[in-house]
Parts: C-alpha cells; sequence; structure tokens
C-alpha cells in the first residue's frame, strides 16, 4: 500500500524520477467503506516481511524522507502550474493592448513580469524537455534532481543515507528559494500591475490559492 505521491502535469518529462508517494510501514491500520451514507470501518494490520532487513524504525526514516521529498516537489509543481497560467493571462495581455500607446507601459511590464516567471519555472524544470530523449541534451533542473532521491531510497525498505539527506537539504532549499520569488512577485508586482491597469483597482491578472 502505497500514500499519494507528488503532482506531475501534462506533459512533464522527467529523468529516472519517482513521483510515488512511500510505501505504508507496518502497523495497524483501518479503512472506511462508505455505502450510501453509511461508513463501514474495517481494522487490518500491515506486517513486515519477515525476509527484510531493516528495521522498523529505518523505514519509517524512508517513509518520513520520501513524503519531504513529495511534499517539496508537489509544491514546486503546483507552482508550475500557477506561473504557467499567469504567463498566459500576460500574453492575453499583451497581444490585446499592445498597439495601444495608452498602456504602453504595461505592455512593457507585462514582458517583464513574463519573463521573471519564466525563469522561475526553468529553474525549477527543464522547459526544453519534449520528449523521453531530451534530458541527454538538457540538463534536469531542481525538481527532477529532488524527485531522482525519491526514486533511488524507495528502491528497497532502507533508510536513506546521510548523503542522501544532504542532497535533499540542500535541493530544498533551493526550491524554496525559487517559491519564495514566486509568492514575493505575486504579493509585489502583479499586485502592482493590476492597480495601474486600472485605477478602479479591477484586477486583469487573477492568482487561484
Amino acid at each position: 500500500m502505497t500514500y499519494d505521491g507528488a503532482e506531475k502535469l501534462d506533459g512533464m518529462i522527467l529523468w529516472w524520477a519517482s513521483l510515488d508517494g512511500p510505501v505504508a510501514i507496518p502497523g495497524a491500520y483501518k479503512v472506511h467503506l462508505n455505502v450510501n451514507g453509511t461508513a463501514l470501518p474495517q481494522a487490518f494490520n500491515i506486517v513486515a516481511d519477515q525476509r527484510a532487513e531493516s528495521s522498523q524504525a529505518d523505514m519509517q526514516k524512508q517513509f518520513d524522507f520520501i513524503t519531504d521529498v513529495n511534499t517539496t516537489v508537489d509544491s514546486a509543481h503546483r507552482s508550475i502550474e500557477k506561473i504557467r497560467a499567469i504567463n498566459k493571462q500576460l500574453k492575453s495581455f499583451k497581444n490585446q493592448y499592445k498597439e495601444d500607446p495608452a498602456v504602453k507601459d504595461l505592455v512593457l511590464k507585462a514582458d517583464s513580469l513574463s519573463q521573471q516567471f519564466s525563469d522561475i519555472e526553468k529553474a525549477l524544470y527543464q522547459t526544453k524537455n519534449k520528449s523521453g530523449q531530451d534530458p541527454l541534451n538538457f540538463p534536469i533542473r531542481l525538481t527532477n534532481k529532488l524527485a531522482h532521491l525519491n526514486s533511488l531510497v524507495g528502491m528497497d525498505d532502507f533508510p536513506p543515507t546521510s548523503q542522501d539527506i544532504a542532497v535533499k537539504d540542500v535541493l530544498t532549499t533551493a526550491i524554496l528559494a525559487e517559491l519564495g520569488k514566486l509568492d514575493a512577485l505575486i504579493a509585489g508586482e502583479i499586485k502592482t500591475f493590476n492597480a495601474a491597469f486600472n485605477q478602479n483597482q479591477l484586477n486583469y491578472l487573477f492568482i487561484e490559492e
């Protein structure tokens, strides 16, 4: 039994990366079957493979490690989805107003914003990858590198090594830095853009949470 993993966007090409959730560790669990509004709970146990060389504590460390990895990757991929939605709106704005001299400065601002958002996406994910062979030519980016650790650590029941943890920490810090840039752009630049677009504070860009 495995838990939910990280989101993978349509068309994403990842090299030797796993977005799968962690395997449930041995222990007592309960499943709830809902039939016509009536919940029917049933307890069950997951037992360890007697051939396994890992302890319960080791399995818990692996579970926590993969959960942490997936949480970060999922947040990054959802942010990429948000970036793409914003850039789609910015493109529409530029197409609509590119010939209007009254909003020339805003069109230029839209260009600048679009580039900044794209730079964040490119730091998180290799946007040049269009097929399974492309990672041979274009270096993988942050979320792929972190998801690669999931693939490696999840191959057996053993806990992550100290090197795995160190690499995870470095990649997580780098990803969170990019997500911080995104939050700052949305909180600052997008708000300013919307205010400048309409003195009545009617927003052109809407950011979904």
